[in-house]
């Protein structure tokens, strides 16, 4: 009863923290340190949360340097147990870093003075992604059979919260991804139309200009324009 109300504590830390915080990577972060508080139950744990989206996989968020980094290296070789457990929804568990014969390339560039057990378990983000909650501990054989179910509780009840600010965060880069393009359009159109003028030729003449300009300094459209708007802009 006690740990079903200590779960529901989380969950309800974790929705108001997520209703009253406006930044979602403040929320992300705040998560990996309630997490590393939370599961502190034998030793000093480190957590990290890694996001497999469209076969690309990302740290979301970390509680210190350790694990970051740790998380990191796993993303950047494509092998470990956080990415297995995101990949195939299970618990993995890496006992002994310094000895398990499993991710040899992972664990072969690993510090593992600082990181010598490494558990992995799922969190359920529905079509949002893949995900998994990453704890790290510098002991080996650090976490039982009570750590490994503390765990996979504390990443059930904090699964809605974090789907929430995945889909938001998502939301968020599409947003930014919209007005980068519209910005790069207006400019690139600015320049387009400076082009005609300067050459009374067609739009398409114009754009075609820019287009090789573009290829023959190897450098972008976007910034072609710039280059063409800035320049008009400084003559009398």
């Amino acid at each position: 009863m006690k740990e079903q109300q200590e779960l529901g504590s989380v969950g309800d830390e974790l929705f108001a923290l997520l209703t009253e915080t406006a930044d979602i990577q403040a929320f992300l972060d705040e998560f990996a340190g309630i997490a590393a508080r939370r599961l502190s139950m034998t030793g000093d744990v480190s957590c990290a949360i890694t996001l497999v989206r469209r076969r690309k996989a990302g740290t979301l968020a970390a509680s210190d340097g350790i694990a970051r980094r740790a998380d990191e290296f796993q993303n950047r070789f494509q092998e470990g147990p956080c990415l297995e457990a995101a990949a195939t929804g299970m618990t993995v568990y890496c006992s002994d870093t310094a000895r398990d014969p499993r991710w040899p390339t992972y664990l072969g560039r690993l510090d593992t003075g600082h990181v010598r057990s490494i558990l992995g378990v799922t969190i359920d983000l529905g079509d949002e992604g893949q995900a998994a909650l990453n704890v790290y501990a510098a002991q080996p054989h650090a976490f039982g059979s009570a750590a490994v179910e503390a765990a996979e509780a504390l990443a059930g009840s904090a699964s809605a919260s974090l789907r929430f600010a995945v889909r938001a965060a998502y939301l968020d880069d599409r947003q930014k991804d919209l007005e980068t393009a519209l910005a790069s359009r207006r400019v690139i159109n600015t320049a387009v139309g400076i082009i005609m003028f300067q050459n009374t030729c067609s739009q398409a003449d114009a754009l075609a200009i820019l287009q090789r300009a573009s290829s023959s300094r190897n450098a972008k459209l976007r910034v072609i324009a710039e280059g063409v708007v800035a320049s008009a802009a400084r003559r009398p």
